[in-house]
This record gives structure tokens, sequence and C-alpha cells, in this order.
């Protein structure tokens, strides 16, 4: 028998968008081995580096245990939480109180996406905070494909997903989710179901400037140019509907044939010969892909970093790219009929709910795209609620000469904008001449050091978890919670009662009235049953917003509003069955779900949305002076994904240092032989925007007259190449993939 201190316990990992399911050894407090749960509904025993390092994460004596408070020498000292909030109360009232609520600034990072109370109680503190000036990790990669999707079919979160575990061919653009986990497209076990897809005879095709481990496991690669995957996307749409007969499937009735006739004529010029200069993939290889995805008994295309991130060059100027390279892949998804088909793309079915099952089924408000307001400086256009990162550092030190506005405070929540944001130098200084900031994070980063407070949230193992946004995106539909593993420490503060106080405390601010964390938690109840009780779409509808917090009762906090969200939606799902259920409940595969997805004003989808079409002009005409490659001694930039880290996570544990997860440049062996350099060397690159010194990797897997730098590593920042110049108006990236750069 088992000392009573030893047991085992079941976790999804919080680690990454794959949310495997975990079996934790635990002796006392501490994790002592971590295996995958070969009974999960979702991940089959599944597990990654970054899994296996999930108690590692948990221990971590680098992590904060107590705030940190600036003192009068400008040194970040211990205080208790009370003296923290109480900074934050007095130094955040002032800037408040003199300049107004937009003169506070937010960032976001993607750890709050991956978190209950990041998903529950951050909305709570935005609204109660008043003010505008939302910026997030969104609009460093993924914005684009929500951007498109919401133009097409009404909401963020209506992405069409590959249908992976039934598809027949596999077309993958910019993407390694063998690396990866899957992005946008959340398929725990990745590498189990390509092999799948090959077992029953499917085939993959991948495209991408890099040999990655996904095109390596490929049945073919296309090396493509860097930033041109736009350009062949639409080339492989002229072929499919200009060319062609295309066939919508599911999707005919819901589109109109105006717009159909708009993209015919657009797509015109964009003809497989006139692309294959600029992308380096012949004509006839277009012509061939193009067919295979038409005859196919399934087929789905799926599209990630390298797509939205994506920028043409063209005679020194970067045309963005991402949003259009979006759009089109669901444009040939929809051409070939594979929209709500199995095999094909399909919408998910959250379990908890999400945009595309709240409102009246089939029909919405839809979005504007780009967003009606603008930032003051450039006048960049919001999107989706937020503005472009890249306007950040120049909303804060470039005040308006008439009036003086500027951002004067930020808070910083679960991010490390000056590692993973572009033009990250200019960043830095701007936060060092701000009046006041707030980071939360458990870490001292480069971007926390800088705070005149840091709130440190306990160790995820001290929360339950269930995947509220992932499932959103979930190649299956299921149902999995994880409770708490460990209480939160004494002297730690939950996330949750972090965020809610912060709410109260800007509520006080605002309103002269401040409120406690636990009657924010009833506010945020209420609020949360008076939206499933007044939804059309919602199970709950028609009761009292008192007899929903009866059913749930006596639950509190993120537990209390998920078992709400549960039983409002399309599932009709209570907590207590998802907690009887430990390796979770399978729902079953996608299934069809047109038109009911649809949040569009026409009820229809949006095939050609105008200001897509207008940019794929631009490009029609930019095409004709875009190099076919880059000039001598100039490079193109492209990103790369590491299995052991996740953005700027998780670089300082130990068991995920070293081997392949190390900050390098690669480049082809003869570009670097043209150069003189040798494996090893440090090489200086350089864009418009800022210098580099990384140390040189010499690889083959890297296409001729690219560089291949990855992405979050504070001392080598790929960001400081990054030009906030060329951001995408309808998406909010800046480009990576494709930007010029040089090498001495």
């Amino acid at each position: 028998m088992k000392p009573d201190s030893e047991r085992t316990a079941l976790r999804i990992c919080p680690l990454c968008e794959a949310n495997c399911g975990l079996e934790l050894s635990i002796t006392g407090s501490i994790v002592t081995s971590v295996r995958g749960d070969k009974a999960d509904v979702f991940s089959h025993g599944y597990i990654c580096p970054k899994g296996v390092s999930l108690g590692e994460v948990d221990s971590d004596p680098t992590r904060l245990s107590t705030p940190l408070i600036r003192d009068v020498n400008g040194a970040l000292v211990s205080a208790t939480w009370d003296e923290a909030f109480a900074l934050i109360r007095t130094r955040l009232g002032e800037v408040v109180r003199i300049s107004g609520p937009d003169s506070v600034g937010l960032f976001l990072g993607n750890p709050n996406v991956h978190s209950l109370s990041g998903t529950f109680m951050l909305p709570a503190f935005i609204k109660s905070l008043g003010t505008s000036q939302r910026f997030s990790a969104s609009t460093v990669d993924q914005m684009p494909k929500q951007a498109a999707s919401a133009m097409m079919y009404g909401t963020a979160l209506s992405i069409a997903l590959a249908d992976i575990d039934r598809t027949d061919y596999f077309l993958v653009l910019g993407a390694n989710p063998i690396v990866s986990n899957g992005s946008m497209l959340t398929a725990a076990n990745f590498p189990g179901r390509l092999r799948s897809l090959r077992k029953r005879g499917g085939r993959m095709v991948v495209v991408d400037p890099i040999r990655t481990r996904t095109a390596e496991f490929a049945d073919e690669h296309l090396g493509i140019r860097p930033g041109s995957d736009a350009l062949w996307l639409a080339a492989i749409a002229h072929v499919l509907i200009v060319e062609g007969n295309p066939n919508f499937g599911a999707a005919a009735q819901w589109i109109d044939s105006a717009a159909v006739e708009s993209l015919v004529s657009v797509l015109s010029a964009f003809t497989p010969e006139a692309v294959a200069t600029v992308t380096g993939i012949d004509a006839d290889v277009t012509r061939r892909i193009s067919a295979e995805l038409r005859d196919a008994p399934s087929a789905a295309v799926y599209g990630r970093m390298g797509t939205t991130t994506s920028g043409l060059s063209i005679d020194g100027s970067v045309l963005p790219m991402g949003t259009v390279a979006s759009w089109l892949i669901d444009v040939i998804n929809i051409s070939i009929g594979s929209l709500d088909k199995p095999g094909g793309v399909m919408f998910a079915l959250p379990a908890a709910g999400g945009p595309s099952t709240e409102g009246t089924p089939g029909i919405g408000h839809g979005v504007s795209i780009p967003g009606r307001r603008r930032t003051r400086v450039r006048e960049l256009p919001s999107v989706l609620g937020e503005f472009p990162v890249s306007a950040l550092a120049e909303e804060i030190d470039t005040p308006d000469p008439e009036s003086g506005d500027h951002i004067r405070a930020m808070f910083v929540i679960g991010g490390n904008p000056i590692v993973s944001t572009p033009d990250s130098l200019r960043l830095r200084a701007a936060f060092e001449s701000l009046d006041f900031m707030v980071s939360v994070d458990p870490y001292l980063t480069a971007t926390s050091s800088l705070a005149d407070v840091v709130l440190p949230v306990s160790s995820p193992l001290t929360r339950s978890h269930y995947d509220v946004v992932f499932n959103n995106l979930a190649v299956r539909n299921q149902a999995r919670y994880s409770p708490a593993v460990f209480p939160v420490p004494q002297g730690h503060m939950d996330e949750a009662d972090v965020l809610l106080t912060l709410a109260g405390i800007a509520i006080g601010i605002n309103t002269g009235n401040e409120i406690s964390a636990d009657a924010m938690d009833d506010v945020l109840a209420a609020t949360v049953a008076h939206q499933a009780v007044t939804d059309s779409a919602s199970r709950l509808q028609g009761l009292t917003v008192e007899a929903v917090l009866e059913l749930v009762a006596p639950l509190r906090g993120v537990e209390r509003v998920l078992d709400i969200r549960l039983r409002s939606s399309p599932a009709g799902l209570t907590l207590q069955q998802i907690i009887d259920a430990p390796h979770g409940i399978d729902l079953g595969p996608l299934t069809p779900r047109l038109p009911e997805v649809l949040r569009t004003p026409s009820g229809r989808i949006e095939f050609a949305p105008p200001v897509l079409v207008k940019t794929l002009a631009t490009a029609a005409s930019a095409m004709e002076t875009a190099a076919p490659s880059p000039a001598v001694g100039s490079y193109l930039l492209v990103g790369r994904r590491q299995l052991r880290s996740n953005n700027s996570w998780m670089k300082d544990i130990v068991n995920l240092q070293g081997g392949s997860n190390m900050p390098t440049a690669q480049m082809h062996p003869l570009d670097a032989a043209d150069l003189g350099r040798t494996d090893g060397e440090m090489i200086c690159i350089t864009s418009a925007s800022g210098s580099l010194n990384i140390a040189l990797a010499i690889s083959d897997t890297v296409s001729r007259g690219c560089i291949c730098i990855p992405h979050g590593w504070a001392d080598f920042n790929v960001n400081v190449l990054v030009s906030v110049d060329h951001v995408d108006p309808l998406g909010g990236t800046a480009v990576l993939s494709g930007l010029p750069v040089t090498v001495s």
C-alpha cells in the first residue's frame, strides 16, 4: 500500500494549445513524475517535453512568491499584497484623475486564454478599468485568421477547422504542427493524427520555405518564397474558380453569385504562370495541387504563422498579406466543397459555448473590419476590439502636440511584450518612460522587471482548468475538467482573486465606491447568469438570474461561471457531470453546422468581403514589380517553432533547455559559403528597424535566400528586427515572414 503522502492526480496541460491530458505522480507537495493519461478522451496518453516538465514549472525556484514594488531608490523589493494593492490604488488613481481612463493601456499575453480566471475574470477587470487602449499578443501572430473568419462567418472564433481525423488530403502552409502541437487547431497528439492519416492512405503536402519536421514527415514538400503565400493561394483559387467549375458543396446555398463574380474578376490576374516567378513554385505543380485538392474524396487546407505574418517584398517596401492569405485558405476550402463536410473543414460545437453558439442561430451582428476606432498617432484601425501592438510604443512615447494625451500607465497581464512584440528596443524605452506600470506575472522577465508593481499569481496546479477558448478550435468535441492539484500556498494569491481585486480597485477609482473581490465575484456571476437567461440560444433562457444562481450554488469563482456556461450551452452538461468523468466526456467528431453557425448580418457566408477583394487587387499590381528573389547580400526573414517552449515561456526550465531549443539563425550552406561564414560563428543581421548578433546554424533545411530565427528569446530577440511600419490594416499583425534583412 502506498504511503498517504503519495497520490496521483489528473491534469489538463495548460502549456500549449494541444491541451493534453496528464497523469501526475505526487509525493507530499512535489510532482515527482508526469506521464500521459492513456484514458483521456482527447489525447489518449500523448505527451510532449513541455508536459513532462509541468512539475518543474510548478516548483520552479525562480517563480515569485510575493509581490514586488519599486522603492524610492528604484529597486524592486518584496511587499505584502496589501502594500502592493495600496500602491496601485494610489498611483493608478493619480493617472486616471489627471488624464482619464484612456491614459491607461493594457497588454494581454496569451497565457490568459490558457486559464479559466484569465478567460472569465480578466474581462471584468478590462470593463472596470474603462480604457479603450487594449493591446494583446493576438496582433503578433493570429489575428488575421480571426479577422478573415469573422468577416466570412460572423465571429472571431468561427474558425473552419481542418477535420484532420477524417481527411484524405491535408495541405499545410507556413505551419509546423508536429513541433507546435497545432495552433489555431487544437489537436492533441498531432504526430499520431498525421500517422493515422498516412495509414488510411491519405496524403499530406507542406508548403514552407523551411523543411520543417512536419515537411519531412509529409508526402511532398514545396519550398516557397517567404511572404508569397497569398499569391500562391490566389493561383490555386484561380484554377478552381476562374478556370474550373467550383463545387461549393454544402456552402452553395449560402453564397451570393455576385460575390463569386467579384472574386472571379480579381483572381483573373493570378494564373499559376503569373505567380510562379515570385513564389518559386512551378505553374505545373500549382495546377497539379489544385487538381489533387479538387479530386480528393475529402481535403482540408490549413495555414498558420507563416501565412498570418506574411508580407510581399516589393522594391524595398513590404505589402502585408496575412489577412488575405487567411481568407484565401477559406476560399479554397469552400471552392472544393470542403466546408462543413466530414474530412474537410468544420466548426466545433464547444460544450461551454462560444461566440458561434450565442445569439440567434444563422444571423448576427457580424464584425466591422477594419475597426471603427483608430490609434491616436498613426490612425491605425482597431481589430476586433483592440489595437495593433505595433502601435503601442508610439502611443506611449508620442504625446499629442496640442492636448498632451498619451498612454501614461500600463497593465501587462501574463505577457512579455518587450521580447514578443515588434521593435522591441523602442518599446523598452517607452515602458521606461511610463508614469506607472503593473505586471501580473509569476516571473521577473524583461518586461515585468520594468514595472512599479509585480503581482505574481500562484502556480497553474493551484487552479482548476477547463478548455473554454480552445474547445472552439478543437478537432473533436469533448469536455474535460481538472480540479486544482494543490491548494494556494499561504502568502500566495490565486489568479482569479488578483484580477477581481484589481477590478474592484478600478471601479473604486472610476466611481468612488471600491468593491471587494468577493463582491466582484458575485457581480460577475450575476452578469453571466443574466446573459444566459436572455440569450435566445441558451438552454437557460426564460429562467430568472436568481434561479440560475441557485442551480449552481454553492459554487463560487471560476467554477460557478463555468457551470452556468455549461448549463446554458448546446450540450447542456453540468460541471458535476464532467467532474464525475475524470478522463473527460467525448462528445463525438465535428458535425455539420451550416447555416446555424453563421452570425453575419446577411445570414450568408461573406465569400468575398470587399476590403479583402480590394487588397488582393493591390497585390495583383504589386506582383508585377516584386523581385523573384532577394537582392545580392539580402535575405528574407522567417520564424520557427520550438517544441520545448511556447513563445517566451519556459525558457528557464532546466529540463527544456539545450538540444534543438536554442536561439540560432539558420542559413543554407551555400549562402553561408558565399558569406565566408562557419557554423556557430556570430553574425549580425540587420533590418530597417535594428540589428541582432546571433550564432549561425548552417542547415540544408533552409531555402536559399532565407534566414530562420525562433521567436521568444530575450537575449537573441528576433523582434528587434521586426518593423512596426509594415502592419496589416485588416489583421493588425506586423510582417515577419518575408521581411528583408542583410547579414554582415
